[in-house]
C-alpha cells in the first residue's frame, strides 16, 4: 500500500498545465494533420509518420485544440504508469517491484513529452502497453491470456503507426503472443486471428506504408535517412561511389565535394555514429544533384536507395560493426539522462510557423497562444547532477539484469522469470533495433520510449533477487 501510495503521489504531483510546447517536428505534424483532415486519408508532410497527424486531425474535427492534445497525452501517460505498476506487481508479487516504476513515473525524459506536440509520448505509451499486455498474458488463465495477447498486438500496430522506429514491434508481438497463448479452442483462436487481421489493417492504412506523401521531403525521407546516416560506408565503398557518379552525371565532382563537406561537418556531435548525419540529410541541394535526368523527388529517392544498398552489399561487415556498436551503446545508456533542464525548451523559431499553418487552415491561433510561460518538468530535472548519476546507475543495473537473465537461461532455472524477462528483453530490442540500424542512438530521444521497459526489467530483476535472498535465508 505504501508503494502504491508513493506512485499515486508521484503521478499527481507531476501533472503540469496543459500548455502546448512547440518543437522542430511540430510544424510538419500539424501540417500533416490538416492535410489528413482535408483528404480523409492519412497524408503526411515533412517525412512524418501518419499516426500522430491522424490523432491531431480527429481532435481538430471534434473541435479540439492543441491544448486538448496535451490533455490526451497527460491522460495516456497516467494510464501507462498505472498499467506498468499493475503489471510489475502481478509479475513479481512484491512491493519491491514497484520501486523502479515510481522512478519511471518521475523520469523527466518522459514527463516533458506530455506537453510537447510530437509523437514521442504516444509512441511510448502504445509500445509499453504492448509489452505490458504480453507480460499480463503470463499471469492469467487461457481465455484472459488470449485477450491480453490480442490487446498487445493491436497496441503494437498503433505504436508502429505513430513512429516507424516501432515497425518490428508488431511482428515480435505476434510471434511472442502466439507462443504464449497457443489457443486450444476455436473461440480463442478466432480472437487471436481477428486481432492480427485488425493489426494488419492498421499497418496497411495507418502506418508509413499506407500514408500518401504530399511533399518532396516525405518522398525522400526514408531512403535519404539511410543514405546520410551510413555516409561513412557510402564514401568508403567503390561500388557506391560509382552509383553516385552515375546518378549525378556532369555534377559528379560537385556532388562528391558536397558529400565530403557534409561528412566533415560538426565532428564529434554524434560520437557513436562517428559523424553528424543531419548535415547531409538537410542538404537539399544534394537531392537535385543525385536526381539526375528525372530532376524530381522520386528520382532522388530511388538514387539514394540504390547507393545505400550498393554500399551495404559492398561492405556488409562495416555495416554490421556499426549496428553492433549502436546496440551496445543503447544498452549502456538504456536509461539516458535526458530532460534535465528545469523547464521544457521551446523552439521559438517554429512557433510562428505553427501559427501560420493553423491560420492558413482556418484556425485562429496567435504565436502568443503557443508560447506561454515556461513549463517545469519535475523534481529530478532540478537536480541534474544527482539525476545523471542515478540514470547511469540504472542503465548499469539494466545491463547487469540482462547478464543475470542470460546466466539463468543457461542454467534453465526460474522459468517464470526467464519467460517474463525474456519478453521485456525481446521487446526492448525490437523497439530500438530500427533506430540503431537506420539512424543513430546518439539521438537520445530515440531511447526514451523504451525506458519504461527498462524499469519493468529492473522490477523483475529486483523481485527475483528478493525471492532468491529469501530462499537462502530459509535454507
Amino acid at each position: 500500500m505504501l508503494a502504491w501510495g508513493a506512485l499515486l503521489v508521484a503521478i499527481v504531483v507531476s501533472f503540469r498545465p496543459a500548455v502546448p510546447v512547440i518543437w522542430g517536428d511540430t510544424p510538419s505534424f500539424v501540417e500533416s494533420a490538416f492535410r489528413t483532415l482535408e483528404a480523409g486519408w492519412p497524408t503526411v508532410a515533412g517525412g512524418r509518420d501518419p499516426g500522430y497527424p491522424a490523432l491531431l486531425a480527429v481532435t481538430f474535427a471534434f473541435g479540439g485544440e492543441l491544448g486538448t492534445v496535451v490533455h490526451l497525452q497527460q491522460a495516456a501517460w497516467a494510464i501507462l504508469m498505472l498499467a506498468l505498476a499493475a503489471t510489475a506487481q502481478a509479475a513479481t508479487r512484491s512491493a519491491v517491484g514497484l520501486v523502479p516504476i515510481i522512478l519511471v513515473a518521475t523520469y523527466p525524459g518522459l514527463l516533458l513529452f506530455r506537453n510537447v506536440l510530437t509523437a514521442d509520448l504516444l509512441f511510448a505509451v502504445f509500445l509499453n502497453l504492448t509489452m505490458a499486455g504480453l507480460l499480463a498474458a503470463t499471469c492469467v488463465g487461457k481465455t484472459a491470456q488470449c485477450c491480453a495477447v490480442s490487446a498487445a498486438v493491436l497496441c503494437a500496430a498503433l505504436a508502429a503507426s505513430f513512429r516507424s522506429q516501432g515497425i518490428l514491434v508488431p511482428i515480435v508481438a505476434v510471434l511472442v503472443g502466439a507462443s504464449l497463448a497457443r489457443p486450444d479452442t476455436s473461440a480463442r483462436l478466432a480472437v487471436i486471428v481477428l486481432s492480427v487481421a485488425a493489426a494488419l489493417g492498421l499497418l496497411v492504412a495507418g502506418s508509413r506504408f499506407g500514408a500518401s506523401n504530399s511533399d518532396e521531403a516525405s518522398v525522400v525521407f526514408v531512403p535519404k535517412t539511410l543514405f546520410c546516416n551510413h555516409l561513412n560506408i557510402v564514401l568508403a565503398s567503390d561500388a557506391a561511389r560509382r552509383e553516385i557518379v552515375s546518378a549525378a552525371g556532369a555534377r559528379a565532382d560537385v556532388t562528391m565535394a558536397r558529400l565530403a563537406g557534409d561528412f566533415a561537418a560538426e565532428p564529434g556531435r554524434w560520437p557513436v555514429l562517428g559523424f553528424f548525419g543531419d548535415a547531409c540529410f538537410f542538404d537539399t541541394a544534394l537531392d537535385r544533384d543525385v536526381a539526375g535526368n528525372t530532376g524530381n523527388a522520386v528520382g532522388a529517392a530511388a538514387a539514394y536507395r540504390h547507393i545505400f544498398l550498393a554500399a551495404v552489399r559492398d561492405r556488409p561487415l562495416a555495416y554490421a560493426r556499426k549496428f553492433v556498436r549502436q546496440m551496445a551503446y543503447g544498452a549502456a545508456v538504456a536509461w539516458p539522462p535526458y530532460g534535465l533542464d528545469s523547464a521544457i525548451p521551446v523552439s521559438t523559431d517554429d512557433v510562428p510557423h505553427v501559427s501560420d499553418i493553423m491560420t492558413r487552415h482556418g484556425r485562429s491561433v496567435q504565436p502568443i497562444d503557443l508560447q506561454g510561460g515556461p513549463v517545469r518538468i519535475g523534481l529530478l530535472s532540478d537536480l541534474p547532477g544527482v539525476s545523471t548519476h542515478l540514470y547511469m546507475a540504472l542503465s548499469t543495473a539494466f545491463v547487469i539484469a540482462v547478464i543475470f537473465w542470460t546466466v539463468t537461461a543457461v542454467r534453465l532455472r526460474r522459468r517464470g522469470f526467464l519467460t517474463r524477462a525474456g519478453i521485456v528483453i525481446v521487446m526492448w530490442t525490437a523497439s530500438i533495433v530500427t533506430a540503431a540500424g537506420a539512424h543513430t542512438l546518439d539521438v537520445g530521444r530515440y531511447l526514451i520510449p523504451s525506458v519504461p521497459m527498462v524499469g519493468v526489467m529492473l522490477s523483475l530483476f529486483a523481485g527475483e533477487l528478493a525471492e532468491t535472498i529469501a530462499c537462502l535465508r530459509r535454507g
